[in-house]
């Protein structure tokens, strides 16, 4: 049976297509998208799928019923775009000046369409209850935590997630067994000095050379502080003070980003940065205010799920194309709040083909993808839904 389901797939080709280039033409932001979950309810209204709006603020979350409803497979796509102008002469370019989808999350969201149309059409040999989330937000403030906490798991055994990726070809998927993506965190200092005049600095306290020393001396908990074997990056973006060329700076403001692939390496390194602010700005004769904001945690994928996302892709591709990723991205990506609350695993889709120029990066004016990679997307997922089953129910 699901090997007739896959070849059908192939039939639906045009179909999952046009679903992505429409999808492309009207990409949205963070939480606001009627356009885009508009069209998505159209087509699962079409299909005769059952679903719900406004989960999570805007998400949409559509069930399947199955054979054994004691268990319950969820796929997840977000859904929103990147405010970035689009630099393209396709004719399915972006509609929204200054908006684009340049992360590839028309692709993910057209894949989670194709999975609902397939399951549609086999609703009578669905071995298991299957849950589709659609989610808003995952590129600024995160959707996924807004749709967990309206239950968007709620009797969910597994769940899987997808990422289209430029730089492995179409035809590869790419897996990664424990910690896939970093944690983020933002770092707000600032720094309070005293003003005076720039002839005069030692009536004062400069904010500008104690940050200068900060920023140098945080680098070294990299370099000094951490177990080489350990991931941890931290990045100052940004840096803001003074008012005039002769006046001795009396405030910065430092803002920067953390990465680390474990909780126990994100507490330390907030620690020692605060701890290194906080001497070297008194070392000055300055004083440090420091702030943090945790974003997304790390995704950490679920060994045996890697496992059947593995065995989908040797079916389906060929084991050569099955590309098993050596080192964690330091990318934050928030499917990692679901992997926290259930087993399961994400992996990436290659996109990337030379020959049609879709070898830009992500977030990229000019990102473009190979689109047969979109049924392959849906061959993976509806492949690892079956599989699955299989695993949870022997278990």
């Amino acid at each position: 049976m699901i090997e007739n389901i896959l070849k059908n797939i192939d039939i639906n080709s045009e179909w999952f297509i046009n679903n992505r280039r429409e999808l492309h033409k009207i990409p949205e932001l963070d939480f606001d998208l009627p356009k885009t979950t508009k069209y998505i309810t159209t087509i699962l209204d079409e299909l005769g799928v059952n679903y719900k709006t406004n989960i999570g603020k805007s998400g949409i979350v559509a069930d399947f019923i199955g054979k054994d409803t004691t268990k319950t497979i969820a796929l997840r796509a977000d859904i929103d775009a990147l405010p970035i102008l689009e630099n393209s002469d396709c004719p399915f370019k972006s509609e929204h000046i200054g908006k684009m989808h340049a992360c590839g999350h028309d692709v993910h969201c057209s894949v989670l369409l194709g999975v609902a149309k397939v399951l549609s059409t086999i609703k009578e040999e669905l071995p298991c209850n299957v849950r589709l989330i659609f989610q808003p937000a995952e590129e600024t403030t995160g959707g996924a935590l807004p749709m967990i906490n309206d239950g968007v798991l709620d009797n969910v055994d597994a769940i899987f997630g997808l990422h289209v990726h430029p730089s492995l070809h179409v035809g590869k998927i790419g897996v990664k067994y424990g910690p896939m993506f970093a944690a983020s965190t933002t770092v707000n200092i600032k720094i309070i000095g005293k003003s005076t005049h720039g002839a005069f600095p030692s009536d004062g306290v400069d904010a500008i050379v104690t940050a200068c020393q900060v920023v140098s001396s945080i680098q070294s908990i990299v370099s000094r502080n951490t177990d080489s074997r350990d991931s941890l990056v931290i990045t100052f973006g940004t840096i803001n003070g003074g008012t005039k060329e002769n006046i001795v700076a009396n405030e910065v403001t430092l803002t920067g980003t953390i990465r680390t692939l474990s909780q126990d390496m994100r507490v330390f390194a907030k620690t020692r940065i605060k701890e290194m602010a906080e001497f070297v700005a008194k070392g000055y004769g300055a004083c440090a205010e420091v702030n943090f904001r945790d974003s997304y945690d790390a995704l950490i994928n679920h060994d045996s799920f890697v496992d059947i996302i593995k065995s989908s892709g040797e079916e389906l591709l060929s084991k050569e194309n099955v590309i098993n990723i050596p080192k964690s991205e330091m990318g934050a990506e928030d499917f990692a709040y679901y992997l926290e609350k259930v087993p399961g695993a994400f992996f990436l889709l290659g996109t990337g083909n030379e020959e049609l120029n879709a070898c830009e990066p992500l977030h990229n004016d000019k990102f473009k993808i190979d689109e047969t990679s979109i049924p392959l997307g849906i061959k993976m997922q509806v492949l690892n839904i079956f599989k699955a089953y299989e695993f949870l129910k022997n278990r």
